[in-house]
């Protein structure tokens, strides 16, 4: 299965033990797999995470892993530590605002009050994150954002509202090909149309959606589909196959241990037998949804389980208590925008009135309740659905008919071809075979000598880099040892040598990492580069008190740089850094990486103190930029004067 396959590539990464940004990722897209099928397994994937991301300082994938456990928390049941990590995660979005960080910290508040039943308190993150999301271009994030936002205002029963984001969310999970995307929001489709009572409109959607989710062994998302079937089946009257669907929901729910969805399910289950008019099985099935949404914290959810038990057990000798119970109900389906629970509130309230004999107020509400229910269902809203409905499909089926038409072209243009070629086939065949023996064997020849070549260059380098970064380092480690022996020999404190032993040595740890890194192919990628870049600017100038920007410029994702320009590019972005952190006494770095035609520009500007670029520099680090520019045969300038801060530029041809 596409889920196990998934599972297994991540599982392969983790065994290597890298302890670096891939493993931090491995752990975080393994506990979201385990999260559909054990939530145990998520959390002990997700604990590993937290404490390799946090020794590595990768702030982005600690957030992601704050908003899983999030996630995984509040489907549990288990609200207060959910708050606890939502809490971390929002300290954390504080020190980076305007960043992937914050937008996760909006996302999963959204996520943590919808869980909850608070739909309005959780639409303004949602949007927020969606806004955000939209502005980073990030499509998986912009189509997740827009099924919640769907998903709250269907919990609203405002369907004018969700279905417009459902069908943007599916557009867009198609567009990048996301199978388990595309199930969810095929689910929130379904359940627009359950909410207008189109059940028969619904029925192809969730079993759409059912049957993506079993290719994908998601077990969680399989008890949703599940419990929209039992909703569908009972409103087409057959209740005992709605329950047979609904307690199958139930059992996979509580296996899981899913205790915000069992709460909903126990709910939905009351409700049948109420059609079926057996009220002492309604009545447990309320009971043990309201204890499970009080667990849960969802207040609203409780409140409407509360509600139907007064109707089954109202008692002429309360009608105050029981009439206060509708009210405070109804207050809190208002303050929660739950319309739904509120229409049902008004049908209540009327039925309520009328069985006591109050039939002016049993009017009252009973108009109330017409009132609400009209502006879910009424025929202005179902053809506006239905027209969006059909303007999707309508869409979709064109894009489809102009690729059938460019097919057939292509295949008549083929055919002419075809006739063509066929005189002359065997004459090129036998052409290209003696061609192709003699190309061949020559590029194996020309192959093997360039991969020797490269081999040869590369352990050159390795070498080079390795007596000069790491042998003179050494040699300096040696002598101050013998310095602190000495020391130690007249009873002279030895701590100053000592001290710069350890400085050495960890000169010698970051080195070796730098060589490492640089040789190992899995870093050939540009965003691989700009991502250690961001890293070592995150650790080096914010721990030195300075602020910096790192702008991305032009299209960076198809940039290819050889093994040498790539360790170039990074050493010399690594000792402009080194050199504003020593010298400049700057507040602020900006760092610019941008593709222009034909080269690569960094630019790294301060607004330090600047110095004389016309004097001659002490120490080693300005020629060793110089030395590492023309092996990547660009060009390389600082600019500087006293007060004006520093600007240093390279130019890096690209072919």
């Amino acid at each position: 299965m596409l889920a196990q396959t998934n599972i297994d590539s991540l599982l392969k990464i983790i065994t290597l033990n890298k302890k670096d940004t891939g493993q931090v990722r491995a752990l975080n897209a393994l506990s979201l797999e385990y999260a559909r099928t054990d939530v145990n397994k998520a959390k002990e994937y997700l604990y590993a995470a937290f404490s390799l991301a946090s020794s590595l300082i990768l702030y982005e994938s600690l957030s992601a892993s704050y908003s899983q456990m999030v996630n995984i928390q509040m489907i549990t049941g288990k609200p207060d530590s959910a708050l606890y990590y939502l809490d971390l995660l929002k300290q954390l979005s504080s020190k980076h605002p305007a960043s992937i960080i914050q937008a996760n910290y909006y996302f999963t508040a959204g996520l943590f009050y919808k869980v909850q039943g608070n739909y309005k308190g959780s639409l303004p993150y949602a949007k927020e994150a969606l806004r955000m999301y939209t502005v980073m271009n990030d499509k998986t994030q912009m189509a997740g954002q827009n099924l919640n936002i769907g998903n709250s205002y269907l919990n609203m029963s405002d369907i004018k509202s969700a279905l417009p984001y459902h069908l943007e969310a599916l557009r867009l999970f198609e567009e990048i090909n996301n199978k388990r995307g595309q199930s969810f929001c095929l689910q929130g489709i379904g359940t627009d149309f359950i909410e207008l009572g189109q059940y028969k409109s619904a029925l192809p959607y969730i079993q759409r959606a059912i049957n993506i989710k079993k290719e994908l062994n998601d077990k969680r998302g399989i008890t949703t589909s599940l419990m929209a079937l039992g909703q569908i089946y009972d409103g087409l009257g057959d209740y005992d196959k709605a329950l047979s669907y609904e307690k199958e929901a139930l059992l996979a729910q509580q296996e899981l241990k899913l205790t915000s969805e069992e709460a909903k399910t126990n709910f939905i289950i009351g409700k049948i037998y109420v059609n079926k008019k057996d009220a002492e099985n309604a009545a447990e099935y309320f009971n043990k949804s309201k204890t499970l949404a009080l667990q849960v914290k969802d207040s609203s959810l409780a409140a409407s389980a509360d509600a139907e038990l007064t109707v089954l057990q109202v008692n002429i000798h309360k009608l105050k208590a029981t009439e206060k119970k509708f009210f405070s109900s109804l207050k809190i389906a208002e303050e929660r925008g739950d319309n739904n629970a509120k229409t049902n509130m008004y049908q209540f309230l009327s039925n309520f009135y009328a069985a006591n004999k109050q039939y002016d107020k049993a009017l009252e509400y009973n108009e109330k309740y017409h009132s609400a229910e009209d502006s879910t269902h009424n025929n202005e809203l179902q053809g506006y659905v239905k027209k969006l409905e059909q303007q999707y499909n309508l869409e979709k089926k064109e894009k489809e008919i102009a690729l059938l038409k460019k097919d057939q072209q292509i295949s008549q243009e083929s055919l002419q071809r075809q006739k063509i070629f066929q005189y002359s086939a065997y004459i090129i065949l036998f052409l290209l075979m003696l061609t192709g023996f003699f190309i061949i064997n020559g590029y194996r020849s020309v192959h093997r000598a360039k991969r020797k070549v490269e081999l040869e260059q590369m352990r050159n380098n390795i070498a080079r880099n390795l007596h000069d970064d790491i042998g003179s380092t050494l040699t300096s480690i040696n002598i101050l040892s013998k310095v602190a022996l000495q020391q130690i020999g007249y009873d002279i404190a030895p701590i100053t040598s000592i001290q710069k032993i350890k400085d050495r040595s960890s000169a010698i740890m970051e080195s070796m990492n730098d060589i490492v890194w640089a040789i190992n192919p899995a870093n050939d990628a540009l965003d691989k580069i700009i991502l250690r870049m961001k890293e070592f600017g995150s650790e080096t100038l914010e721990q030195s008190g300075m602020n910096f920007t790192f702008m991305q410029e032009g299209e960076l994702n198809n940039v290819k740089l050889s093994l040498m320009q790539r360790n170039d590019l990074y050493l010399i972005f690594k000792e402009a850094l080194n050199n504003a952190i020593k010298h400049s006494k700057a507040s602020e770095v900006n760092i610019t990486l941008k593709r222009e035609p034909g080269s690569l520009i960094l630019k790294i500007t301060d607004d330090g103190k600047g110095f004389d670029s016309q004097q001659q520099m002490p120490g080693n680090g300005l020629k060793n930029m110089h030395n590492r520019m023309r092996n990547m045969n660009a060009s390389f300038q600082m600019v500087s004067a006293p007060g004006s801060g520093t600007t240093v530029y390279l130019n890096v041809p690209l072919p």
